[in-house]
């Protein structure tokens, strides 16, 4: 065998692209094709210079001592399958893959991530592609033409890589985009090390995903046996066949199984929506959707199979791989039990090239190599390498814990502890799963590994659920100082012995926390050390504590930061919420709901927010300001207005004796939405948000200012306020407050259409581009998104309400992803009225629909909005009786309200109806109703606009 090259190596991949078509296509023919391409193949490499590693089936594996030689053997092949004669015209397409790294000798084969890391490289590539990493492409000189293909993620590889295309003179360099895990909406989490071993678990799990039979499919095993894992490693193969993507949602951090809908809604972007269930709002958006969901951790949320069964039975094409401990017991359910890894056979002497062919020896290897670089399984230690990882029953949680101990211990000393430590605990309790005995032994041994305060510090951690960061492992485990300055070093050590872990929260401060099935070891030892109940006490406690300092932090600083922060914290947040409602501790979920309904009213906890304001103010007995203000706001967005007005008006009474002027400013914000926007009564709801704005002015809370700023110029355009005199108020709002940013570009967007209202359209567009650059560079998504009524009000002024269609849009789909109803609903109705303008009938009623299900029933514009646009389509259509029903609604609808805008424009709506009904003198009466709203508003545009078409109209005019 010719000795493979060391030091810097050049490792290449070939892989027959479509091999599995092609032998379908071809038959008995394949054999000879595939000799052929192996022939051609090998006098490319063996001429450049290249070992040969491995060229089992339709794949080679070789090593180049020099990245030159290999560049040039990649484009030999490429040139000698192109220039062959195939028969029958069944071209051989190969695509190739080139890294560049230090891969380890082990016994005749490479180890290692490069090894890895070149083989992810060609997957992605395509038939007659040759891909170059950029380790290979810094070794070759400016002879070597290649394309920069920018940065992708590859499977198992934690960081983006950067990837090139080899240009072949004579031979096609166009391609597809890259088959890499960014070409597909996907959140799978990046893993921080190689996928080793499962080939025969990959095959058999993804030809059991692919079948059409299978829609739900149940990886089963005991903890530790990598069902997870797993599950990530198919799901990353399979993403190119979902076109709406593949979503990973961790059940682990929840207790409650009713939280597990709520938890796929968040995972997917999307928020629970008024007068639906959860289910039914996720039911829904899976409706039409090509998507695989991983539900990991099934196994205590069990009670939510039959919503897991419903969403199948509603979704045809959405695909389920869930992990669990049982199987699902649900009709549509194929269950696959994980095995171990595959593991030596001790009865056959242990040589160190033979044990390198079982999954769990190469496990270990790779996993050792982590901790020591040069560690390698040699005839001397291969016996105890082997026995270690029969012992560990091939368990990859338990085999990952050991392996790096070879840092301090050699195999056989690893090989003695552990013996002696599964000795000490199999006489367990006999209910208990062999193997889950089998790895608590393991994470015991790792336990007793740990000094006297590590241990300590290893169980008082596990009471939190997600992790923690320092300073909540200061005051949480560190209550009575048995750590002080050392509990750094203790966590320190933790992290690197692998029994915690550590990422970065959302501001970029490190969180810990550890594997479910290292945290419920933790908690057995807290537990018998009698520590339990006060841990969890003390967490709850400091959860509390975080909880209403971010919220009062939020009301002068950086509000989205506060809502990432709360997200980092949620899983002990719902922790404190339960011991709370267990113990009936109504105080503290008191504490908990009222810091937190300001992240519920943002997120998709909507019902999940109510019930625990709702259970606090029943188990505390008392209804503090802040608790009913946030039930209150909850309720108003969920869309419901039952007795909301009662509910805002005791809300209000409560801040006032409560003194608090940020209490006072978001109430009378809160009164003046429910009355102003809810009720239609714009004067009720400007008095409101002057107070607001008196006393969001006191203390400069900014946020709340420019919520009242924000109301009063809609107000301004919406409603009674003639238009000169808008301008002047938005003037001086302007010189009062103009220095901040937000309330500046607010007010240029109102003042647009108030331009356009008197006839300047020029001035208006100007305005509102403005004011939208603004809001959109200070990064207020969702404030650009409700601009989209400004941009269509401006264009329907200017007689182009069809220009404003992309706007809506955008403006739709961003408040859809954010599950954002209450602004929905008035957004579908503007862009059906905009696609009506421009004869796009049937998507006009499909947004009209939209708006009429999404709009809560108070809602006067968008009531107003979707009958008068579907009144217009079915006029237009000729089913006149209906379409006039609709639009006499929209009138009267209107009518007890001060929107006098909305109020002109279904008057002219309902003009429009009448004249295409064969009605003029009817038509002529709509519209000089009109014509007063519009005039008594200053809208002379408008005006204008209503006074041509009954001229158009009139007795005696060609059309009348």
């Amino acid at each position: 065998m010719t000795e493979l090259p060391t030091g810097t190596v050049t490792l290449l991949f070939t892989d027959i692209e479509g091999s599995t078509r092609l032998l379908r296509r071809v038959g008995d023919a394949y054999v000879e094709l595939l000799a052929r391409h192996r022939a051609l193949l090998e006098e490319a490499f063996t001429r450049s210079n290249g070992v040969v590693v491995d060229n089992e089936g339709d794949a080679f594996f070789v090593a180049f001592a020099s990245a030159k030689d290999a560049v040039g053997a990649a484009a030999a092949a490429q040139h000698a399958l192109a220039e062959h004669d195939w028969p029958d015209g069944n071209e051989v397409r190969v695509r190739i893959g080139l890294h560049t790294g230090e891969p380890h000798d082990v016994e005749g084969r490479y180890v290692g991530l490069d090894v890895h890391h070149a083989a992810r490289v060609m997957a992605v590539g395509h038939g007659g592609q040759v891909l170059v990493s950029e380790t290979t492409r810094a070794l070759l000189d400016d002879d070597t033409h290649l394309r920069d293909l920018g940065e992708h993620r590859l499977k198992d590889l934690s960081r983006p890589q950067r990837l090139y295309q080899l240009e072949l003179d004579g031979l096609p360099n166009d391609f597809p985009p890259l088959a890499t895990l960014d070409n597909r909406p996907t959140n799978l989490p990046a893993q921080p090390n190689a996928f080793i071993g499962r080939e025969r678990e990959l095959a058999e799990t993804r030809a059991l995903l692919e079948r059409d039979d299978v829609r739900l499919l149940t990886l089963i095993g005991p903890g530790g046996t990598g069902k997870t894992r797993l599950a990530l490693q198919l799901a990353a193969d399979v993403v190119e066949r979902f076109a709406n993507g593949v979503f990973f949602v961790s059940l682990a951090p929840i207790r409650d199984w009713e939280l597990v809908v709520p938890t796929t809604l968040r995972t997917l972007g999307l928020r629970e929506q008024p007068g639906e269930t959860a289910l039914e709002t996720l039911t829904e958006y899976l409706r039409e959707k090509e998507l695989l969901l991983v539900l990991d951790n099934f196994e205590h949320v069990f009670a939510a199979s039959a919503a897991v069964a419903g969403l199948l039975e509603s979704a045809p094409s959405l695909r389920l791989l869930v992990t669990s401990r049982v199987p699902l017991r649900v009709k549509a359910e194929r269950a696959h039990r994980v095995p171990q890894l595959t593991v030596p056979d001790l009865r056959r002497p242990a040589v160190a090239e033979e044990v390198m062919d079982y999954e769990s020896v190469r496990l270990f290897v790779h996993r050792a190599r982590a901790a020591a670089v040069d560690f390698s399984v040699t005839d001397l230690n291969a016996e105890a390498v082997a026995e270690i990882c029969v012992r560990l029953d091939g368990l990859p949680l338990a085999i990952e814990l050991a392996a790096p101990r070879v840092r301090t211990l050699t195999p056989p000393a690893l090989l003695r502890r552990l013996d002696q430590r599964l000795a000490l605990l199999t006489g367990g309790a006999q209910d208990v799963d062999a193997r889950q005995r089998t790895l608590r032994g393991t994470i015991a041994w790792s336990y007793d590994l740990l000094l006297a305060k590590e241990k300590t510090l290893f169980s008082r951690l596990a009471v939190f659920v997600g992790g923690c960061r320092l300073e909540a492992a200061e005051a949480v485990c560190d209550f009575d100082g048995a750590f002080g300055p050392e509990l750094v070093d203790a966590l320190d050590s933790l992290v690197e012995k692998s029994l915690v872990r550590q990422r970065q929260d959302s501001d970029g401060e490190p969180r810990f926390w550890m594997l479910e099935t290292i945290r419920e070891f933790g908690l057995e030892q807290l537990d018998s050390a009698g520590e339990l109940w006060g841990a969890c006490e003390r967490c709850a406690a400091w959860t509390a504590d975080a909880a209403e300092q971010l919220d009062a932090e939020s009301r002068t600083g950086d509000h989205p930061a506060f809502l990432a922060r709360v997200g980092d914290e949620y899983p002990n947040v719902r922790e404190a919420i339960a011991l709370a409602r267990t113990t009936g501790d109504g105080e503290l979920l008191l504490r908990l709901a009222t810091a937190l309904w300001g992240f519920w009213s943002s997120r998709v906890y909507g019902a999940e927010g109510r019930r625990a304001l709702e259970d606090a103010l029943e188990l505390s007995g008392r209804r503090p300001a802040r608790t009913l203000l946030g039930l209150c706001t909850l309720r108003m967005l969920s869309g419901s207005s039952e007795q909301l007005r009662e509910d805002a008006q005791e809300a209000l009474e409560a801040c006032e004796q409560l003194g608090d002027d940020y209490s006072l400013a978001q109430a009378w914000n809160l009164v003046g939405r429910v009355e102003g926007t809810v009720m239609g009564s714009l004067a009720t709801g400007e008095e409101a948000w002057r107070r607001a704005l008196s006393f969001a002015r006191r203390c400069n809370y900014r946020a709340e200012l420019a919520e009242s700023i924000s109301w009063l110029m809609v107000s301004a355009v919406f409603g009674p306020l003639p238009v000169e005199e808008g301008i002047a108020r938005c003037r001086e709002f302007l010189a009062r407050d103009g220095d901040d940013p937000t309330i500046r570009a607010t007010c240029s967007v109102e003042r647009a259409v108030l331009e356009a209202m008197r006839g300047e359209i020029g001035l208006a567009r100007e305005l509102l581009a403005e004011g939208r650059r603004t809001i959109e560079e200070s990064g207020l998504t969702l404030w650009a998104a409700l601009n989209a009524q400004e941009a269509y009000l401006v264009e329907l002024l200017a007689g182009t309400p069809g220009a404003a269609t992309e706007t809506l849009r955008e403006s739709y789909a961003t408040l859809d992803a954010g599950g954002e109803r209450a602004f929905l609903s008035t957004i579908a109705g503007f862009l059906a009225h905009a696609l009506y303008a421009q004869g796009k009938d049937d998507e006009a009623e499909r947004f009209s629909r939209e708006s009429e299900q999404a709009a809560s029933p108070d809602d006067v514009v968008s009531q107003v909005l979707w009958r008068t646009a579907l009144a217009k389509i079915l006029a237009r259509r000729g089913e006149l009786e209906p379409a006039e029903a609709l639009a006499r609604e929209a009138v009267r609808f209107g009518e007890p309200t001060d929107l006098v805008g909305t109020r002109a424009d279904a008057l002219a709506d309902l003009a429009e109806v009448l004249a295409l009904g064969g009605r003029p003198e009817e038509s002529l009466a709509a519209l000089g109703q009109a014509s007063e709203l519009y005039e008594r508003k200053g809208n002379v545009t408008a005006l204008a606009r209503a006074r041509a078409r009954a001229e158009e109209l009139a007795p005696g005019s060609p059309s009348g």
